[in-house]
């Protein structure tokens, strides 16, 4: 039995955001046979629950790992099986220190995705991931819960000229990731997509050796370096591909299904 990992972004969807029928076939087939499929995402929850029931996690099972690593729930149960969140008065700490930044935040909140103003990044969550977003207010200052992560989101160049100062003074105490060109997450510290990898197996008894990882990004490089088999995207970056130990095909051409068909399926 392996545990098959898959990233969303750039690797399960294609550049319509859309899972492809041969991939789908290929993870529908796997669960079949008796392998098990997670999802592991920078995503919320909610903003995946539609590609499970694609992949019919309600009949074959499936985990689902969001947040980086910082949730993992069994999709068919809808049981949590663990739960990282940043500490509250750490969290307020960044969103009061990053005010004066021109960076937008993107907070996951429950079933939605809360910002403290209206712009285009809040647009894209609701138009990508398919779940309700809101503009709250005054959230820098009044947050309430712990969050599981924080988001700071803008242009890749104007990203960069604050990536420093995040990491200086916080990269301490919590983990940090590009997870994509304009989205720079801070998360508790620990979390990986590869350490949630780690609870995934030790959740269904499956062997280090056997986890199998699809990426191709750089929030993706802990899950390709912890997997047994490490598999880059064809249209991952280039340190993806320089870890991995294979490198499939582009996910517009089916990377995921063409790998699994020549190794696990056949």
């Amino acid at each position: 039995m392996k545990l098959i990992a898959i990233d969303v972004d750039g690797t399960l969807l294609n550049s319509k955001n859309e899972i492809s029928p041969k991939t789908k076939d290929a993870l529908i087939r796997a669960g079949e046979t008796g392998h098990k499929v997670a999802i592991v995402t920078g995503r919320p929850t909610s903003g995946v629950g539609y590609l499970a029931k694609e992949l019919e996690f309600e009949k074959y099972g499936g985990l689902l790992s969001n947040y980086n690593g910082g949730s993992i729930t069994d999709f068919k149960t809808g049981e949590v099986i663990s739960n990282h969140t940043l500490d509250l008065d750490l969290a307020k700490e960044i969103l009061a220190k990053t005010k004066d930044l021109p960076l937008e935040i993107l907070i996951p909140s429950g079933d939605k995705v809360i910002s403290d103003s209206e712009n285009k990044y809040l647009d894209i969550e609701r138009d990508l991931l398919k779940i309700d977003v809101e503009a709250i207010e005054g959230l820098r200052d009044n947050i309430n819960f712990a969050p599981n992560k924080i988001i700071f989101a803008n242009d890749p160049e104007i990203l960069e000229e604050h990536l420093d100062f995040l990491f200086d003074i916080y990269g301490e105490n919590t983990a940090q990731v590009r997870s994509q060109r304009f989205y720079y997450e801070i998360m508790p510290k620990g979390l990986s997509k590869g350490n949630s990898l780690l609870e995934i197996a030790k959740y269904y008894g499956i062997d280090q050796k056997d986890i199998i990882a699809f990426g191709d990004e750089l929030n993706d490089e802990t899950m390709i370096e912890i997997a047994g088999t490490g598999v880059a995207m064809g249209n991952a970056v280039e340190k993806i591909k320089e870890i991995a130990d294979y490198v499939t095909l582009s996910n517009d051409e089916d990377g995921i299904a063409d790998y699994l068909e020549k190794f696990v399926l056949n």
